[in-house]
């Protein structure tokens, strides 16, 4: 029996694409298999410069000879348009659009055989592609070799079998193949892909594999497997996954190292791997989502994990620092070369601060900051008064303590520039409110790492990484939906000790009601048992200022509700008093200059 091709208009272009590699074409047809609702799919590479064929094999729903002619056979037909954006049987979101993944096999092999099988009916359909080739673009007359036959009981699926594999093409690789699948099914739960009969692992990551093991006393044993994933492209899903008894437990995580500000974040999403826990069963929720956090086995789990994680990621940054310096020692070696010999180290100091802050920013960015920081320190004044003070410890007490004034004078000639150039800052800031268009983000941005704006109180203040992922899990967590629309623009900061300042950002132009400081109040409750602190947490409320509805007077002592036109005003006022109060001629900027 012989069968046909029909064509859409949109084949001409389609047919123009080509694949990459021959591995990203084998993934072309497993994601055929994904979309068939396979749960394994068995790949089946010959040796290289051998004859015979490549196998790829799934047990999808498979085709029977009705869809094999009217879905299979039209090309260019998008699939989502026929069966939806989700898999009927498992709900997969449907990867094959084009209707063109069915070519991807002839790009490696002249011959290509599809059999599929599929309600006790075993369908049979060779494609040559000589043939297509010379019918000369008129698909619709070549005749396609097609049998149908009884199936053997109990058999499902689709098998796709290339010869006559293209001599011009590079053979492909187990070990290639299984980095082009890894991360896109690496992750998942129901779908096995198995490359000469090796399955997926975290191990196929491009980068440096690592793994350990321990028996703990709470959380058993724990077997983590994990790769740091090399070049700037970073893993899809980056993290560790948890398995309990061979099954995922939730989303990738990174088990607090995210929260590690001793190691550069882009480094931390390098990570990929899976840790596999026997004593956490009774600690996985119910729709094994996650797991109870302050169970002892979780939390005795996740200290192995970091310190195993850190200390391989200390590594890995520590190789890469050295290269990093290398590519640019030369020049930095150079300039400090410039630099008075006791200054030399310092400056090699504050390179590789400057090296560690923007780890994974682009050679040149890097130069251009190493750059400034060094001609900084070459023209720094500080640096010829603390060389006076030096030298004249070992002198009388008169030079000493004149040599103390010099930094005195230099001291307070610095705070008279640093204070002009914040009110220019406030200039700007006055600009940014009084615009309309602006929006809570947008003043958030601004105050973020400014929070003297709102006076000496809170001019010590800071949000760190910890705090900053705080408030975005809540907001991640209670934000969904239609609600997601209403989340709000918090920032939390803390100062030295363990207190929190908690503001809440409005538009500039909205003024707040009595139902924003509740809501507040709120958030206020939510976020506290995050902290694990029971410090008190003031709150603040920025927007227009205060609705007329709204008493002052009956707030509670810890909130406030301030305008934006407020705090800049009073915020010049204070910087207006200093640079006055310092004007005078032992204080002058020439004298820095």
């Amino acid at each position: 029996m012989a069968v046909h091709f029909s064509v859409d208009t949109k084949l001409t272009r389609l047919l123009g694409e080509t694949y990459r590699s021959s591995e990203v074409a084998l993934k072309e047809l497993v994601d055929n298999a994904w979309d068939a609702d396979a749960r394994n799919v068995v790949i089946v590479l010959p040796d290289p410069l051998s004859s015979e064929s490549i196998i790829v094999q799934d047990d999808g729903t498979g085709m029977t000879a009705l869809e094999l002619r009217g879905e299979y056979l039209n090309i260019a037909s998008d699939k989502r348009s026929r069966i939806g954006k989700e898999t009927p049987g498992l709900r997969r979101k449907v990867k094959g659009r084009k209707g063109i993944g069915k070519f991807a096999g002839l790009m490696i092999a002249e011959i290509m055989q599809v059999e599929s099988t599929a309600r006790g009916r075993k369908c049979t359909l060779l494609i040559d592609k000589k043939e297509l080739i010379d019918s000369g673009g008129d698909l619709e007359t070549v005749p396609l070799s097609f049998e149908e036959a009884p199936a053997e009981p109990g058999v499902v699926g689709t098998k796709i079998v290339l010869s006559l594999l293209n001599a011009n093409l590079n053979f492909p690789t187990a070990d290639r193949l299984r980095e082009v699948l890894i991360h896109e099914y690496g992750r998942e739960d129901d779908f096995k892909v198995t490359v000469n009969g090796v399955s997926l692992s975290v191990q196929d990551v491009p980068g440096t594999p690592a793994q350990s093991s321990a028996v703990l006393p709470a959380a058993g044993n724990v077997d983590l497997r994990f790769t740091i994933a090399d070049g700037k492209k970073l893993p899809r899903s980056p993290g560790i996954i948890l398995k309990v008894g061979g099954k995922a437990v939730g989303k990738p995580q990174l088990f607090g190292l995210d929260d590690d500000e001793q190691i550069p974040q882009k480094l931390v999403r390098k990570v990929y791997g899976e840790v596999e826990i026997t004593g956490m069963e009774e600690f996985v929720t119910a729709d094994w989502g996650g797991v109870i956090e302050n169970s002892k086995a979780y939390q005795e789990a996740q200290q192995f994990i970091q310190s195993a994680v850190k200390k391989q990621l200390e590594e890995t940054y520590t190789r890469e620092m050295s290269l990093q310096k290398a590519r640019l020692q030369r020049q930095i070696d150079a300039r400090i070369q410039k630099l008075p010999e006791n200054r030399r180290h310092f400056a090699e100091q504050a390179v590789h601060r400057i090296l560690k802050r923007f780890y994974g920013e682009t050679v040149e960015r890097v130069e251009t900051i190493v750059e400034v920081a060094l001609d900084a320190m070459e023209h720094d004044a500080y640096w010829e008064v603390l060389e006076r003070i030096s030298e004249a410890r070992h002198a009388d007490v008169a030079s000493f303590a004149e040599a103390l004034e010099q930094f005195g004078i230099l001291e307070l000639s610095t705070i008279a520039i640093h204070a002009a150039h914040r009110r220019t800052f406030l200039d700007f800031l006055d600009q940014l409110v009084e615009n309309v268009a602006t929006l809570e983000k947008d003043v958030h941005k601004a105050f973020e790492n400014n929070l003297w704006i709102l006076g000496r109180k809170y001019s010590l203040l800071s949000s760190n990484t910890t705090l900053r992922s705080v408030i975005a899990t809540y907001c991640d967590s209670e934000f969904t939906g239609n609600r997601a629309s209403k989340r709000p623009d918090l920032l939390l900061s803390q100062d030295y000790g363990d207190s929190y300042l908690l503001i809440e950002f409005k538009r500039p132009s909205y003024p707040i009601t009595r139902d924003d400081v509740a809501q507040a109040e709120k958030y206020r409750d939510d976020l506290s048992p995050r902290l694990s602190s029971t410090s008190k947490m003031e709150i603040v409320l920025i927007g227009k200022g205060r609705a007329l509805a709204l008493d002052a007077n009956r707030l509670h002592e810890t909130i406030a509700i301030q305008s934006y036109a407020s705090i800049i005003s009073s915020a010049r006022t204070e910087l207006d008093w200093l640079i006055a109060s310092l004007a005078s001629p032992h204080v002058g900027m020439s004298q820095v200059r």
